[in-house]
């Protein structure tokens, strides 16, 4: 599982993109996200890194327990 932090998640629009710690920028919608979790800026999050139609896509998003960045 890759790691990152949230750069931002539009909840009306239903995606947003996930700064991974590889250095890479990664596109997440709405349906990667695992059942129940919602995530907001600066929230630590541990993905499945694919390659989506466009790039680099996070799927079966969790949030880490505890974590958030300052």
């Amino acid at each position: 599982m890759a790691e990152g932090t949230v750069k931002f998640f539009n909840r009306t629009r239903n995606y947003g993109f996930i700064n991974g710690d590889d250095g890479k920028t990664y596109f997440v919608h709405g349906s990667g996200l695992k059942e129940g979790v919602s995530i907001d800026e600066g929230d630590k999050v541990s993905f499945k890194a694919t390659e989506g139609d466009k790039g680099p896509k996070a799927e079966e998003v969790e949030k880490q327990k505890g974590k958030k960045k300052e």
